[in-house]
């Protein structure tokens, strides 16, 4: 079984509810041989949907057939990230009361906004490194220092230089807590910013359904947020390469909104976007809306995407290398010559001199790191 077949297997058992009638022709999919069931196991956990892929076994009595030590195993798995999840709430409480005292508004983002909205069928299904939270772009600072004063800390140093550029202050952190806080100024990174404005996403903000107080990103607004996350700050698009983590999400979303809808009234990144839902469906194995089925716009997208799939591991990490330093030592200095921000972004980095050494080690582990 290939990474690829890997890939879609579980991309296709995530879908189950969509299509029930699947079930058998999963079963008959399922690994024979345990370097396969490690290869799924692997995929599953890079890609931070094993919570998700037990749950969706088990709902459709799929479950069983897995080796017992490995149901085992992701049991755990969920069991540990339920319990996780839990905690995240409980400070997702403790933040909104923070800032709810101190007349700031917060909105919670990304995976913790989802599972406050009650969005995946079980508390524990979703993984979140992080509690995203937006506040307004003029009190980010005054939302950090009222964390900071309650015994959270950075690991990075803010630089008041880049606050132009910022889109977040640096992830606070407190001992006692599972979860770090990143306070954003901006949903996006500046380059996003005038699509995609704090402002416009307060005013559409709704409650959540599962616990009333937090406030969220409407369902349009999540489905942009997605898109844009997934494929344009986090290069999906650029080097074809999409996690089924935020795939699934979109997935999920696409049930509470019509993403073809919400990303035409968008209305920027349309080819981008349209290669995002095409490739949605495919992977998914649903059907394509007649909209994008008479148009091939997003087909070269697709076609990488199964390219990226089909390379074996020492030439995906190169590929990958490849990208990213185009991305960051050719276009983000191109950027500069015509972009404010960019120039904000660039040179109060170069002017800071603990960033050298930040960027040399992330730089190690990229390279270091297994495909």
């Amino acid at each position: 079984m290939t990474r690829r077949q890997t890939y879609y297997l579980i991309a296709r058992t995530l879908a189950l509810d969509i299509h029930p009638e699947r079930a058998a022709e999963i079963l008959k999919n399922l690994p024979a041989k345990e370097t396969h069931w490690q290869r799924l196991v692997k995929t599953g956990s890079d890609n931070m949907v094993l919570p998700s892929l037990y749950l969706a076994l088990q709902r459709h009595n799929l479950l069983q057939q897995l080796p017992g030590e490995l149901q085992q195993y992701l049991q755990y798995v969920l069991d540990l990230n339920r319990e996780r999840n839990t905690h995240v709430i409980r400070l997702a409480g403790e933040v909104r009361d923070l800032m709810k005292a101190a007349q700031i508004p917060c909105l919670f983002m990304k995976g913790t906004g989802n599972i406050l909205d009650g969005l995946y069928a079980d508390v524990g299904e979703r993984m979140v490194y992080d509690i995203d939270v937006l506040v307004p772009e003029d009190k980010m600072l005054a939302a950090a220092h009222l964390l900071e004063g309650q015994g959270y800390n950075t690991q990075k140093k803010f630089n008041p230089r880049a606050l132009d550029s910022t889109m977040h202050y640096p992830i606070l952190l407190r001992e006692d807590q599972v979860a770090g806080v990143e306070i954003h100024r901006m949903p996006v990174q500046y380059l996003y910013r005038k699509s995609f404005h704090a402002q416009t996403i307060f005013e559409n903000a709704l409650e959540s359904k599962s616990d009333k107080g937090f406030l969220l990103m409407n369902y349009s607004d999540r489905i942009i947020h997605n898109f844009l996350h997934a494929q344009l700050m986090h290069s999906g698009h650029y080097n074809g390469r999409v996690s089924l983590r935020d795939l699934y999400d979109l997935l999920l979303l696409s049930r509470q909104a019509d993403t073809v809808d919400t990303l035409k009234r968008f209305g920027h990144y349309r080819g981008k976007s349209a290669a995002y839902v095409k490739l949605m469906h495919k992977v998914f194995g649903l059907e394509l809306p007649a909209e994008l089925s008479v148009t091939r716009r997003g087909n070269f997208f697709l076609w990488r995407h199964e390219r990226v799939m089909k390379m074996g591991g020492k030439r995906l990490k190169w590929y990958l290398i490849i990208i990213m330093a185009l991305q960051k030592y050719v276009v983000l200095p191109a950027r500069v010559l015509w972009n404010r921000q960019a120039r904000n972004y660039v040179f109060s980095r170069l002017l800071d001199p603990a960033w050298y050494a930040r960027h040399m080690k992330a730089m190690g582990r990229v390279v270091r790191r297994k495909p």
